[in-house]
């Protein structure tokens, strides 16, 4: 389970190149520049220059990593939104099978519809090789592919929660951790 975590924790030290490309694109903007780096020739992903609209590219595509991935690492460690005020009128048993519940009809279930979509939604990216009308990034369907990616991972850790679940009411073990 814990394996299923570490593209979240690697894509957790983007917070350091967000923090630059959101200080480099506000002072380029009040300098009234556009260009940051230009060169000859069209690099895969970049094009023919590092711009303003490239840095806004690039702060999307981090934040939708940091989301996307960070929401795995939060249900692999039970940090993730609960409605506490229910769950406190609950005996242990009772939260297990909700937990347990939830996570196979409801959390399983969506991720492999949104990974399916997302399959298709990042294919037709690739094949119309689809990037900003906007002088920003190109190859959209690298980002594109982190829905299906990270929803398939999503799903497969609450399907590996569910059994654990699933285990621990068997064996009668009330605890709700499980790792």
């Amino acid at each position: 389970m814990t394996l299923l975590c570490l593209p979240a924790v690697w894509v957790s030290w983007l917070i350091l190149p967000l923090i630059l490309t959101i200080l480099l694109s506000v002072i380029l903007a009040k300098m009234g520049q556009n260009t940051l780096i230009g060169w000859d020739g069209t690099i895969p992903v970049l094009g023919r220059a590092l711009t303003v609209n490239s840095l806004f590219d690039i702060q999307w595509y981090i934040f939708a990593l940091l989301v996307l991935f960070g929401g795995i690492w939060a249900l692999h460690d039970n940090r993730h939104v609960s409605v506490d005020f229910l769950s406190l009128l609950m005996s242990p048993r009772q939260r297990l099978w909700v937990r347990m519940l939830g996570d196979l009809v409801f959390l399983v279930p969506f991720c492999a519809i949104i990974a399916w979509y997302g399959a298709d939604f990042a294919e037709v990216a690739f094949r119309t090789a689809e990037g900003s009308t906007q002088g920003g990034l190109n190859s959209r369907w690298l980002i594109k592919m982190m829905l299906p990616l990270s929803f398939a991972m999503l799903g497969l850790l609450g399907l590996i929660r569910a059994i654990g679940t699933a285990i621990q009411l068997y064996c009668g073990d009330l605890t709700e951790d499980i790792q």
